[in-house]
């Protein structure tokens, strides 16, 4: 990407008078390349953009100067060279400097929850992810190439650009998910003799179980004890390696499906969404609802609704 940065005419969008990012309220219209499931491109503007989400990934590769972007309660400085994913429904604020220019990437990235052990990534993006030289030594700049193959592909106008960008980005995924979990299983000092396959396999399984049935009244000793360990021992696994509670991950998992839901169908009781998403009681799914998200699920439809924003 470095080596293009004099050019801005090499990051032409592939469709002529492509339009840019379109805010409404606090969501996102993604614009992507019509026909197609993603959008590249190379940004100087010096204006930010406001509180808002989308329904896809987000990755922003800081080229000059610094970005400044707030995400679930945090600030993230972004120097040269450094990487940051945002999930998808996350709100995120975006602060541009005077000056400066960086890629921004928005990847739909919906149709990969239907590979078996996707579900294992969901601890690691529970928070934006931060990549630098200093934060992932080990792996960052292979996360920082396959991002810059990803450019070059897209913004090469070449056959087959689409496909083989998510093949890229399948790396990208692998490459964080392997690091991840390598890394807490040496951490885990109680297991010494546990080989990296089968502590992976045996967490993969837990989130795929917890995928399949969120929307149950799951228990954390019911939980524990269909991997086997005492609720105690599993309490502090899954803090360790998720670095939040099964309480937060379960609800964080039971909101992310209520707000497809309420994207997807806006005629659909906010009550039967409550319900269907394994909340025994409105309160409680509006409390949980707020804590994520920062306004309830009838003021997020009602965004929707009177912005009539596409899905």
């Amino acid at each position: 990407m470095k080596s293009q940065m004099d050019s801005a005419a090499h990051y032409e969008q592939p469709v002529p008078n492509f339009t840019a990012r379109s805010m409404k309220g606090s969501q996102e219209y993604v614009n992507f390349i019509p026909q197609s499931h993603l959008r590249i491109w190379y940004n100087q503007q010096i204006e930010g953009y406001a509180n808002h989400y989308h329904n896809a990934l987000e990755v922003i590769v800081c080229m000059e100067n610094q970005y400044v972007v707030i995400a679930h309660n945090q600030t993230y400085v972004l120097n040269p060279g450094d990487i940051l994913l945002i999930p998808p429904f996350m709100l995120h604020e975006l602060q541009s400097k005077p000056t400066g220019s960086r890629f921004i990437y928005l990847i739909d990235i919906s149709m990969l929850r239907c590979f078996q052990d996707y579900t294992s990534l969901d601890p690691i993006f529970m928070n934006p992810y931060l990549c630098t030289a200093d934060s992932q030594p080990e792996i960052y700049q292979h996360i920082y190439d396959f991002l810059a193959k990803m450019a070059d592909i897209y913004f090469s106008h070449d056959i087959f650009w689409e496909t083989t960008i998510y093949t890229v980005l399948l790396d990208i995924l692998l490459t964080i998910g392997r690091s991840h979990y390598s890394r807490h299983a040496d951490e885990d000092n109680d297991s010494p003799g546990v080989r990296h396959p089968e502590y992976y396999a045996t967490f993969a399984s837990l989130l795929n179980y917890m995928d399949i049935h969120y929307m149950e009244d799951l228990t954390l000793e019911q939980v524990a004890d269909y991997i086997g360990f005492s609720k105690y021992h599993f309490s502090r696994l899954f803090k360790q390696h998720t670095n939040t509670t099964f309480h937060n991950y379960l609800c964080h998992k039971r909101i992310q499906a209520a707000q497809s839901m309420l994207t997807a169908n806006r005629n659909l009781p906010v009550t039967v969404i409550a319900f269907q998403t394994g909340f025994n009681n409105l309160t409680s799914f509006n409390r949980c609802f707020n804590k994520y998200t920062n306004c309830s699920p009838t003021e997020y439809r009602n965004k929707l609704r009177n912005e009539e924003i596409p899905c």
